[in-house]
């Protein structure tokens, strides 16, 4: 049995090997053959070093990155937008910088004829490496032993990253490599160069070094103190100075100051001035020196004592009883002084100036003065020691100048007369009592009289005189004063009134002013003067009875009449005796009259003029006056000239006057002689006057005398003619022709006669006759095309530019009221004013001269113009980073617009700045340009806003999602699963590209790519990755964006293995084979069963039995695992045919009953061999190879089974690829490895390996089949899916490998 299992073992490996070699040797596979399209993304560039600043000489590499990494790629680097250097297959651009090469820098990259964009730019700054300078931190210039240094290297460049190096004599500083040196306790021997150097770090080019710094260490000075006083001691009150002197004589040196060991707070200067010393400042003074925050230049004096004493205070005392004094007396002041002791020096102040000569004790004032009213002070001092001054208290000495009355009148007049009462007063400036009063009058004592007030009730005239009183204190006759003299008069009689009159005439014309004086005769004041008109005393004329004259400023004829006036004072009445009369009148006016001559004359005529005056009165002046100016000599009221002269062409006035008397001129009005400087001047003139008469038109020809005269004859001629005269009528002065014709153009001339004297006329006049000219209607301003509310203005061309036009214009037929200027101007246009039009020119009362233009169109619109707001491009949302252009169109046909574009409400700033394009250019619309926008347009002054506006919406570009069909992120193989990339925005012009691992996705036989759908048909474990999808808007890159990856998990399917149940040996002698399926996977399976790729049944087991026929044996059974969750199916089993099994073993039995015959027969001969020969012989044996080898396999030699397989076709039927394919890493035996095992062990085992099935790349997915027997659609193995064999290492087998089943492992 156990040689029975060896030999069959042995043969079926043989077979295995066989039929591998043949089915490898079989299938080729053929490479996809894909064509890209080349896709460049935009580059970004990036340097390395990265750099904010290089300096001169440094290296940068400046990469251009690009996601797609292809061969043939060309790199274009740019500087400011200029091509410097171009590669290719290099991406790294190396650059040795100068200063020059500072700039931005970008990068393109190219394939062929596809260049990508250019990308962002990258600024490059490259400078001159900084050279440092070592400066102090400190503010002097040297320092101290002992004291703390800092150097600071500067460097011009505050970036970091710098390396300091210090140097001291040369030498480099160990250890110091910080911007700051310090140096800590300084020697002398520090008193050295140091120098700092600047590096970048790994950056040799940037060295710079700094130049020398020199530092100067000196011992800190000792101060000693001096007085800068003479003595040893001081006086309390006094002030002292201490100085510190130092021997370093700089400035900055802080001075303390001690007493007894205590530092004086505030005492920080060299001097120490001591103020108003005290017994306690007797006491030990040290100063100190030391520089600021300097500690170690700090140094103390020896101790300096002081002594201090206290000096005397003198007093002013008075040697007189009384406290003032008046001017003239004497008094003594004495200077008292608690220090008896001699040497004291005594001086006097007077209102605190020094008393000059006054240095005793006691002060003798001898006749005193005002100025001696004053405060007295007394000063002690020692000789030389003006500390011991010590002054007294003020004494105040009042002295006074007695008072002066003086006399005032408080009642009645300084001149009085009888009766009159009269009141003098005594007015002393001392208010005090005891004042004695005396009064005087022409130097006579007035007896009884003797206080301040003397009243005298009833004058007399011997009261008349000089008035004195005079004041005194009692026993005091310095106190004597009088006052001075106050006269009073006293008249004998009443006042004597004077009348008068200015000016003293008997007649006052009128307009003249008079003035009537009322006068009192003798000197008085404060009278009330009373004018009166006739015998009414009951009304005053005059309004200011204090004015003595009653004054008439223009006298009128009412003023005439008899005037009188009374005088009042004091409650007195004094009437005027006698009255005045007064006369007022019209002063004449004289007229000027012409008694001979012409009032227009000619030079040698004569004139006589009269001046009538109606006053007939002698006493008249007379005056004559030609053009203003007074003709001298002429002073008679007739003016005679003989012989005219241009000289006395003028306007002649006479005027009358009473001598003195302005008020009395008058002037006669003016009366006009023209005389004219040369004979007649004869002008020709023209009606109408103008150049050119038009034909039908009458013209009428005037000659006239320039001058203004009269009685002239006329006589008119054609050319140079003057025998026959054209008008008839001689007395007129003009010729018409009442019909122009162009015969009429000539030259007419004129003579004038008066008197028997004949003028002729030294020019002509041009007569011109032509046909009226016709004008043209031209726009000057606005447009042919308007709308209402615009401005136009027309104007009618006339070829003859004179003036004098009427202007008339039509509109559309019609004449336009108002409109008589060669200007028509609508300044608010409205919908009639559209149509034809046309003007009429004509000259004034001229019908003969009236033409029209031709017509000229002119559109004016039924309303304001139709505004078109559009956007370009035309989208209802526009992405940030896009540029959009917002365009107001005016829809009616017109020009030169201005236009106007607001956000929002507010109107008060216009967004775009070029208002002569129609379109507002966002470059890069961002959010906050989401909004309203209205649009205004202007032309000519006049605004019109569109009754609309347009929203604009900005948004970011909407991040697409990629959503999928199922809920499971993971799916298995074979699988269907879709992914829908699902965006806000669901317009149909989204342009959709799916990405795996950022690589563009192309549809296939396994995967279909529609737009937002992205179906994966039959999912294969290649499918696995991260899936985003990418949206675009057509020609608007600025709306790409991506959705967020989306990760696919792949799972393989459960893999079945299908296997015989039955045993070898029962195989002959059952009716029914048993299959047994697997499925390796700890989950609940049901069992789908297939032959020839039709359903047969379900089961609940793994087991199925088939009848054991011939056409059972023929069919290829395969089996699936399924159940009722995910996975709902297992893999495919490999097809198995029993037919191929049973034959193989049936060959293999008949080989194996034919070997174990021989092999009997060769035993029983053995033993034959054995009994027959000699036992001592040798029996040789011949070992031959009874079996299938691997050996006989490699030289082809034919077998009755290779024969077999090979007219029944390899077992391996190529159908089965498609459906069940062997797993890509599964390791598979070689030929190599069945001979090894055939030489080690003489034979070869036969075992059939069950691989799990994996779905081959590229392959349909069969469809599935419910349990009641849906077909397995089987597909045609393709090129692309054979897979070609390797002999020689047994290479693993891409995208499809052969069933298993058939495949022999040789194993011992």
């Amino acid at each position: 049995m156990e040689l029975d299992r060896i030999i069959l073992i042995s043969a079926f490996l043989s077979v295995v090997w066989w039929t591998s070699t043949e089915v490898q040797g079989q299938v080729t596979v053929s490479p996809e053959q894909t064509t890209t399209k080349v896709y460049l993304s935009k580059p970004s560039i990036s340097a390395s070093p990265d750099q904010g600043v290089l300096y001169q000489g440094e290296s940068i590499s400046l990469q251009c990155k690009i996601t797609e990494q292809s061969p043939g790629l060309e790199y274009d680097l740019f500087k400011d937008s200029v091509s410097i250097r171009s590669q290719r297959d290099q991406s790294t651009f190396t650059l040795s910088v100068s200063v020059s090469d500072s700039g931005k820098y970008s990068c393109v990259a190219k394939k062929g004829q596809t260049t990508s964009e250019k990308s962002d730019p990258w600024a490059l700054t490259v400078k001159e490496p900084p050279t440092p300078k070592v400066i102090k931190t400190f503010t002097w210039e040297e320092v101290f032993v002992g004291e703390k240094g800092t150097l600071k290297c500067e460097n011009p460049d505050k970036t970091s990253g710098w390396i300091y190096t210090w140097f001291k004599n040369s030498a480099q500083i160990s250890g110091e490599n910080k911007e700051d040196l310090s140096i800590q306790a300084l020697k002398p021997e520090d008193n050295v160069r140091y120098i700092c150097q600047t590096e970048l770090q790994n950056r040799p080019q940037t060295i710079r070094k700094s130049t020398e710094y020199s530092l100067t260490v000196k011992e800190p000075p000792t101060p000693k103190v001096i007085k800068t006083f003479t003595w040893e001691e001081v006086f309390v009150g006094e002030k002292v100075t201490l100085k510190c002197e130092n021997p370093d004589k700089t400035s900055v040196w802080i001075y303390t100051w001690f007493k007894n060991s205590a530092q004086i707070s505030g005492e920080n200067k060299e001097d120490l001035s001591i103020q108003a010393l005290k017994p306690e400042d007797n006491v030990r003074y040290i100063c100190q020196t030391e520089l600021q925050n300097r500690p170690q230049t700090i140094r103390k004096s020896t101790e300096y004592s002081l002594t201090v004493k206290e000096p005397p205070t003198p007093k002013v005392i008075k040697t007189f009883t009384w406290e003032e004094v008046f001017v003239g007396e004497k008094v003594t002041l004495k200077c008292e002084n608690p220090d008896k002791t001699s040497g004291w020096i005594y001086t006097w102040f007077k209102n605190s100036a020094q008393i000059s000569g006054e240095n005793k004790e006691d002060l003798s004032i001898q006749a005193l003065k005002p100025e001696d009213n004053v405060r007295y002070i007394c000063q002690t001092e020692l000789q030389n020691r003006p500390q011991t001054i010590r002054k007294s208290t003020e004494y105040s000495l009042t002295v006074k100048e007695p008072p002066v009355p003086q006399v005032t009148q408080t009642s009645g007049w300084k001149q009085a007369f009888p009766g009159e009462k009269v009141t003098l007063k005594c007015e002393n400036p001392d208010k005090t009592s005891g004042w004695i009063y005396t009064w005087l009058r022409n130097s006579a004592q007035i007896p009884g009289e003797n206080k301040d007030v003397l009243s005298i009730q009833t004058l007399k005239p011997t009261d008349d005189g000089r008035y004195i009183c005079q004041t005194e204190l009692p026993s005091r006759k310095q106190t004597i004063r009088k006052s001075t003299e106050y006269s009073l008069t006293v008249y004998a009689a009443e006042p004597t009134l004077l009348l008068s009159q200015d000016p003293p005439v008997q007649v006052i014309y009128t307009g003249e002013q008079v003035t009537l004086t009322c006068g009192v005769q003798e000197p008085s004041s404060d009278w009330e003067y009373h004018w009166y008109l006739g015998q009414d005393k009951s009304k005053t004329l005059n309004s200011d009875t204090k004015k003595s004259g009653y004054t008439i400023l223009s006298a009128q004829t009412q003023h005439t009449g008899t005037y009188s006036c009374n005088v009042k004072r004091g409650g007195l009445q004094f009437p005027s005796p006698s009255s005045h009369t007064l006369t007022v009148k019209e002063p004449p006016v004289p007229q000027v009259t012409q008694t001979s001559g012409w009032k227009q004359a000619f030079p040698g005529e004569k004139v006589t003029l009269k001046c009538v005056n109606p006053d007939k009165t002698s006493g008249w002046i007379y005056t004559w006056f030609r053009n203003s100016a007074q003709i001298p000599g002429e002073n008679k009221d007739v003016l005679s000239i003989q012989t005219l002269k241009p000289t006395d062409d003028g306007r002649y006035i006479c005027q009358t006057e009473l001598q003195n008397r302005k008020q009395t001129i008058r002037k006669s009005t003016e009366y006009s002689l023209t005389v004219y400087a040369a004979e007649p001047t004869l002008l020709l003139s023209q009606d109408p006057p103008v150049q050119v008469i038009y034909t039908g038109e009458q013209v009428t020809l005037t000659c006239g005398v320039q001058e203004p005269s009269s009685d002239w004859e006329y006589h008119w001629y054609l050319g140079q003619d003057k025998s026959k005269t054209l008008n008839s009528d001689t007395k007129k002065s003009g010729y018409t022709i009442l019909s122009a014709q162009t015969q009429h153009t000539g030259t007419y001339s004129c003579n004038v006669k008066r008197g028997g004297l004949q003028f002729p006329s030294p020019s002509s006049h041009t007569l011109t006759v032509k046909e009226p000219p016709v004008p043209k209607v031209t726009q000057t301003s606005g447009w042919k095309q308007a709308f209402p509310g615009e401005k136009v203005t027309l104007k009618c061309e006339n070829p003859d530019k004179t003036s004098g036009w009427i202007y008339t214009w039509f509109r559309n037929g019609t004449e336009m009221s108002g409109e008589n200027k060669d200007v028509l101007s609508i300044q608010a246009l409205k919908p009639e004013d559209s149509g034809r039009y046309i003007c009429q020119t004509e000259l004034q009362n001229r019908k003969q001269t009236i033409r029209k233009s031709t017509e000229y169109s002119l559109t004016v619109y039924a309303a304001e113009p139709t505004l078109l707001l559009s956007q370009t491009p035309p989208v209802q949302v526009i992405y940030t980073g896009e540029q959009v252009t917002l365009t107001c169109g005016v829809q009616e046909s017109s020009s030169d617009w201005e236009y106007h574009w607001y956000l929002g409400q507010d109107k008060s700033k216009t967004l775009n700045i070029d208002t002569k394009k129609s379109g507002y250019t966002i470059l890069s619309a961002q959010t906050q340009h989401t909004g309203t926008y209205s649009c205004n347009v202007k032309r000519g002054g006049i605004r019109f806003s569109s009754p609309f506006s347009h929203t604009l919406t900005v948004k970011d570009p909407p991040q697409p999602k990629v959503n999928r069909s199922v809920e499971w992120d993971s799916v298995f193989t074979d699988e269907k699963i879709t992914l829908i990339c699902d965006t806000p925005e669901k317009s149909v012009d989204w342009k959709y590209t799916w990405l795996k691992n950022s690589q563009k996705i192309q549809s296939d036989d396994k995967t279909n790519v529609n737009r937002t759908v992205l179906s994966i048909l039959s999912v294969v474990s290649a499918h696995q990755g991260s899936y985003t999808c990418e949206t675009e808007l057509p020609n608007r890159p600025r709306s790409k964006a991506s959705s967020t990856g989306f990760k696919l998990s792949v799972q393989a399917r459960s893999p079945s293995a299908l296997s015989l149940e039955t045993r070898w040996s029962d195989i002959m002698s059952v009716d029914s084979l048993t299959l047994k399926c697997e499925v390796n996977e700890e989950m609940e399976w049901n069992y789908t069963w297939f032959k020839d790729g039709v359903f047969e049944q379900t089961t609940t087991e793994g087991t199925y039995s088939v009848k054991a026929t011939e056409e059972t044996f023929k069919s290829e059974y395969k089996c699936r695992g399924n159940r009722t969750e995910r996975p709902h199916y297992s893999s495919f089993s490999e097809g198995f045919k029993a037919n191929n099994i049973v034959l193989k073993r049936k060959i293999l039995l008949s080989i194996s009953g034919c070997v174990i015959c021989f092999i009997a027969l060769l035993i029983i001969g053995c033993i034959v061999l054995r009994l027959t020969r000699k036992s001592t012989g040798k029996m040789e044996v011949v070992k031959e190879d009874l079996f299938i080898s691997m050996n006989s396999s490699k030289t082809k030699t034919s077998s009755p089974l290779e024969e077999y397989l090979t007219e029944n076709g390899s077992p391996l039927d190529m159908e089965e690829l498609d459906e069940s394919a062997v797993a890509l890493n599964e390791d598979l035996p070689t030929s190599a490895d069945l001979e090894k095992e055939s030489k080690e062990t003489g034979f070869t085992s036969f075992k059939v390996e069950k691989s799990p099935l994996r779905k081959r790349n590229g392959s349909q997915p069969p469809k599935e089949k419910d349990e009641n027997g849906a077909l397995l659609k089987k597909s045609e193995p393709s090129s692309e899916d054979q897979i070609k064999g390797n002999d020689e290492n047994g290479a693993l087998l891409k995208k499809s490998e052969p069933s298993s089943e058939d495949q022999i492992k040789g194993e011992d």
